[in-house]
């Protein structure tokens, strides 16, 4: 039998049967902030142009009665609902990946400008890739500056979360404002 390396059975080894707990703890928790940061931004900018909602109601009605985006002008509190459905599902998938990949990689103790960096380009390029085959034109009416905004918002959102979750010292120097090590 070929043994393997130390720092390749650490590595295999790492996600242990009470870090199953810690990687669903740190998805739920991701993707909950950061839906709930995504859902927040757009309620804000939403209401401040006088349609509360109109963003969900504007998704849920290009996915699920396929209508032209930029026909849409009303709010539909269906539609929100079903939309509703739809985000939660992709943040708790996207609060998975990105715990596992904190778990294994570990870069957020070392390098969290890195972790938002990469979550931001995930977010922004899975986001515009997902709108342009699932829902053409949503983009258009929505605004790419308010979706990289918003992206930008979740991403530090759930990037914060993990490092208050994973390095309390992290978490302690940003608050009181001094540099990282």
């Amino acid at each position: 039998m070929i043994e393997s390396p130390p720092q390749e059975r650490r590595t295999r080894d790492r996600l242990g049967a009470s870090d199953v707990a810690d990687v669903l703890y740190d998805a739920f928790y991701s993707a909950a902030v950061g839906g709930a940061a995504l859902g927040l931004f757009f309620l804000l900018v939403d209401s401040a142009r006088g349609q509360p909602f109109f963003t969900p109601s504007l998704f849920g009605s290009v996915l699920f009665l396929e209508a032209v985006p930029s026909a849409v002008v009303d709010v539909r509190l269906d539609m929100v609902a079903y939309f509703t459905i739809i985000h939660f599902a992709l943040f708790g998938w996207l609060g998975l990946a990105l715990s596992l990949a904190i778990h294994y990689v570990e870069v957020h103790a070392r390098h969290p400008r890195q972790v938002v960096t990469v979550l931001f380009v995930v977010l922004e390029g899975g986001f515009l890739i997902g709108a342009n085959v699932f829902m053409p034109g949503v983009v258009a009416v929505v605004g790419f500056g308010r979706i990289v905004v918003g992206n930008l918002v979740t991403a530090l959102a759930m990037a914060l979360f993990m490092m208050r979750s994973h390095n309390p010292d992290a978490w302690e120097r940003l608050k009181s404002g001094k540099p990282s090590a």
